[in-house]
């Protein structure tokens, strides 16, 4: 009988499934070993970051890999959609919490660059059926390792220093989006059955898909972007803001991040004609009931009791808002010779809250306590004081006047700015 594990009787089966357990187990201890050891909390931090990205970019840079026959992997045992879901799982790990926490100051594109060289180089191509590579496999590798492996080793090292906000978000955002929307629910599938060959080919269907889908994220990447902005902070508790975050998005609804999560499953669910899928929506559901409002109580209640209790009073967790909650005005000041923005101010001024207008020459400027924005930035902070929509275009547009979260802004955690 042929084993799943080696189809094409290359090599010994126990060869093969040492190496696989090796793959996975060493890394897997190592981590667990190395964190333990470590005394730096935001070194255990960043390594915890970098191997949560690993999850998510890895899956989905192996899934392009193997589409475009740069190499596939032999067997059937423990495969999430052709790949080992144990190399996945150890790959992770290995790029993550080992490397970092083993060589914290090294430069991730030497670590990635040796291992290229003296593993992948030498042994790559020697290695069916467990990997069978095919043409152009040494560019797949490098593909790979600048998309997946080096970011997540850049993560864990500017977390661990606390320094490059913007990008270590825009990371996280990136290996979180691929995680969430790609590899759970490929392993849900792989569970409770169907697959990605369920997708419609009608172009039709994945442009409506599109269409619903683009708002919905924006509300996930808006709900980032505020923390990074106002917040001077992350969205994840363990890398927190600094101050509570009341503006934007955050006017409308408590939860943006989630709500974008469990709208954006529900959608595939349908598109995939999956109900499992859609039913993964509940997940989120779950986890604001349990962690999200845990974390309420433990930390945001405890580091903001003064403003806390009155924003969770007015902003509701699931079901935006139309009309934003301002507590606190802001100003937006104007030049009234120039006729767009003396236009766009009458209208603000008919519909805005919570905005005072002042008329001024000289660059639009938009003030909210010690948060400044001038020219464009300063009318889409505006346009979050009318209504949800106008809020969502808004941050679309900020979006693409600053980069995206700030990527080209490597500014401290220290930095006061931010309001």
């Amino acid at each position: 009988m042929i084993s799943p594990l080696l189809p094409e009787g290359l090599l010994p089966e126990p060869l093969l499934w040492a190496l696989r357990w090796v793959l996975f187990l060493g890394p897997l201890g190592a981590s667990a070993w190395l964190m333990a050891r470590e005394p730096d909390p935001r070194r255990r931090v960043g390594a915890l970051f970098a191997g949560l990205y690993g999850l998510g970019t890895i899956f989905v840079t192996h899934q392009i890999a193997l589409a475009a026959g740069w190499w596939r992997f032999g067997g059937e045992a423990l495969m999430l959609v052709g790949m080992p879901a144990d190399i996945l799982v150890g790959g992770a790990l290995l790029f993550g919490p080992v490397l970092h926490l083993a060589a914290p100051r090294a430069n991730p594109f030497l670590i990635a660059g040796a291992i290229v060289m003296f593993l992948h180089v030498p042994f790559f191509a020697s290695l069916p059926p467990f990997v069978q590579p095919g043409p152009g496999w040494l560019a797949g590798v490098a593909f790979v390792f600048l998309v997946a492996h080096v970011p997540a080793l850049w993560l864990a090292r500017w977390t661990s220093e606390n320094r490059k906000l913007g990008p270590r978000a825009t990371l996280l955002a990136f290996g979180f989006g691929w995680l969430a929307f790609g590899l759970l629910p490929s392993a849900v599938m792989r569970a409770m059955g169907g697959g990605w060959g369920d997708l419609p080919t009608a172009w039709s269907v994945l442009g409506a898909a599109a269409v619903v889908l683009a708002p919905i994220q924006l509300v996930g990447l808006a709900g980032v972007q505020m923390f990074v902005l106002r917040g001077n902070g992350t969205p994840v508790p363990l890398d927190p803001t600094d101050r509570l975050v009341r503006a934007g998005i955050y006017a409308y609804v408590t939860n943006p991040m989630q709500l974008c999560t469990a709208a954006t499953w529900v959608v595939m669910g349908l598109v995939l004609g999956n109900v499992w899928i859609a039913l993964m929506a509940g997940m989120a559901w779950v986890f604001v009931r349990g962690m999200v409002r845990w974390h309420h109580r433990h930390d945001l209640l405890v580091r903001f009791p003064d403003g806390w209790p009155e924003y969770r009073a007015n902003v509701p967790e699931w079901l935006p808002r139309w009309r934003p909650w301002m507590p606190v005005p802001a100003t937006l000041t104007y030049d009234p010779s120039r006729l767009g923005p003396r236009h766009l101010a009458e209208w603000l001024d008919t519909c805005a809250i919570g905005l005072t207008l002042r008329a001024a020459t000289g660059p639009a400027i938009y003030r909210d306590g010690d948060f400044t924005a001038q020219g464009p930035a300063a009318w889409t902070w505006a346009l979050g004081h009318v209504n949800f929509a106008t809020m969502l275009v808004g941050a679309g547009l900020h979006l693409m006047l600053e980069g995206v979260l700030l990527l080209r802004r490597p500014f401290a955690r220290s930095e006061t700015r931010h309001a």
